[in-house]
């Protein structure tokens, strides 16, 4: 509230000049919390608009981000660009992330640092305001704004915690304007799964307050059904995203995220996209840019798994600094058909080509689009599902989260328990569905023998026990198939989909970042010392990556 101090005057008969009190006005064009959310009507809206938020801070809003840079560390892309911190984060051997004032990607680690919490903070604040108006009408509003506030809270709080090492949690009870303590990110994923049962306890208990209105996950009317699924998938994907290493990972609740997937979505989960309404995919405007400003190749290191020619073998016995892109001839239906670059590039006429229902996945470039950067990445390929979602402006829908994430996370919690046979019907479910490669159900009944395919098998990986290790390869097992499905399945759809998996897995190029610190910026605020993440040998670094990624292995 501006306070604006009148003096009031009244002039008496005998001249003399008396005067009033303070007078205090409002001014309507200061902003005031108490008065903007002064009405039932206000907190539903603004309550509506927090998942937006969500979206803005991973995967739309500025490709000056997280996304942009998990998508190099974790070689879903690659792009010798500086753009973004694209090529300084790619780089093999991998250096830190300084955390120093105007450093490599300063704007970006603190950019979804920023607008994550500013989600968490809207539904925290429309909780509260709720608290002090008693009610929005109806106890069916009240439900549904309580229930879709807690559901946003746990999916802010879910991917703080995934990406970031530590993180500010704040309650309705709190002051908004004071500064809260930062907690690690455990304390903050145990916040996220506490906030989303909640959401899911008070739909459960008011159904009638459903469908949610379209607008509030732009172009989806939720049911209690649907809403359940998404925040099961949400959990499930945080409780096996937030390991950080092998043995973290191995130790996470299984049988949980099993019961999450099983209980998750059964279709891709599709955003309606429109920039001018708030609702964007980023990624795709400088994707398909080509010449000089290309930052977009698919990694020749996990291309390769798909050859069936022999070029596989070929380039990874090359010298490192030799190698050179190399076509991938392929069984799997995903891939561009042919062995001629020609053929390759012909290979367009299939159905709903160029869109995330269609065939192939990558397409092989022309020749002349080609560019340098790194050689252990630079390939022929790129990623084309999301091509026409580029030419029309980026106004259609678009999938962050895919069924095929949530069924591999539960095939993944089945090899770790033990039931391969549940685990093999959820890898063929995309395997043989989309890719056309030969079955693994009924045919690999553990996780050492070489999946099918023989000389044509799909993925190959690099052999360690070969002559000269990880110079050769050799067909993978059906842990290499699981992953090869996750990352077809997933690439370039939701956040840090390769890099989580890749940290959990131990499929990181040695001294990756295993999380980002508590941005300069914050710290400066807060008046503590900001310090690094990442970098061979340092703190919060990845440590030999399979495969090879390490020096002495395939760089």
């Amino acid at each position: 509230m501006s306070k604006f101090r009148f003096v009031a005057c009244a002039f008496f008969v005998a001249g003399i000049m008396a005067c009033s009190d303070t007078l205090v006005v409002q001014d309507p064009n200061d902003p005031d919390r108490d008065r903007a959310l002064g009405r039932p009507a206000d907190v539903e809206a603004f309550i509506s608009n927090t998942y937006a938020q969500i979206q803005n801070a991973t995967l739309g809003g500025s490709n000056d981000d997280l996304q942009t840079q998990m998508q190099v560390m974790g070689m879903e892309n690659t792009s010798a660009l500086a753009n973004f911190a694209m090529g300084p984060r790619g780089a093999i051997p991998r250096t830190p992330i300084e955390n120093t004032r105007n450093s490599t990607g300063d704007v970006g680690n603190f950019g979804d640092f920023t607008v994550l919490h500013r989600a968490a903070r809207m539904a925290t604040i429309g909780i509260a305001a709720m608290n002090k108006l008693g009610t929005l009408g109806s106890p069916a509003a009240d439900a549904r704004a309580r229930s879709f506030a807690r559901f946003v809270q746990g999916v802010a709080y879910g991917n703080l915690a995934m990406a970031y090492d530590s993180a500010s949690l704040m309650s309705e009870n709190d002051d908004p304007q004071a500064i809260q303590p930062l907690s690690d990110h455990l304390a903050v994923m145990d916040a996220a799964y506490v906030m989303l049962d909640s959401a899911i306890e008070i739909a459960r208990a008011n159904p009638g307050s459903f469908p949610l209105p379209n607008t509030w996950i732009n172009g989806i009317a939720l049911d209690t059904t649907g809403f359940f699924r998404l925040i099961h998938s949400y959990k499930a994907r945080f409780r096996a995203g937030v390991a950080r290493s092998p043995a973290e990972r191995d130790a996470a609740d299984w049988t949980a995220i099993i019961a999450d997937a099983n209980a998750g979505i059964t279709a891709d989960f599709n955003i309606a996209m429109n920039p001018t309404a708030g609702w964007d995919v980023i990624w795709p405007v400088q994707a398909y840019a080509t010449g000089p400003a290309n930052w977009h190749q698919m990694s020749q290191f996990y291309m390769g798994m798909a050859d069936k020619s022999g070029g596989y073998d070929a380039w990874l016995a090359t010298t490192p600094a030799n190698r050179a892109p190399f076509l991938v001839v392929s069984d799997d239906k995903r891939f561009p058909q042919g062995a001629t670059r020609a053929a390759q590039n012909a290979d367009t006429l299939r159905p709903n080509y160029r869109t995330f229902t269609g065939f192939p996945y990558v397409r092989n470039r022309q020749a002349g689009e080609d560019q340098p950067g790194q050689p252990l990445q630079i390939s022929m390929y790129d990623f084309y599902r999301s091509r026409k979602f580029f030419t029309d402006s980026r106004i259609s829908n678009y999938p962050i989260m895919t069924r095929a994430e949530i069924r591999l996370l539960a095939a993944e919690g089945y090899l770790r328990t033990g039931n391969v046979a549940a685990a093999t019907v959820r890898i063929d479910s995309s395997r043989v569905t989309n890719g056309g490669l030969p079955k693994v159900d009924g045919v690999l009944t553990d996780t050492i023998a070489p999946v099918p395919g023989a000389s044509a098998c799909v993925p190959r990986v690099p052999d360690a026990a070969a002559a000269t290790p990880y110079r050769a390869s050799k067909c993978g097992n059906l842990w290499d198939a699981l992953k090869w499905e996750y990352r077809m399945e997933t690439a370039y759809t939701g956040y840090g989909m390769w890099y989580f998996a890749g940290r959990g897995w131990g499929d990181l190029p040695e001294g990756t970042a295993l999380y980002w610190p508590v941005p300069y910026q914050e710290m400066d605020t807060r008046r503590q010392a900001f310090y690094p993440a990442g970098g061979v040998g340092g703190t919060g670094a990845a440590p030999h990556g399979n495969y090879g990624l390490f020096a002495g292995g395939v760089y």
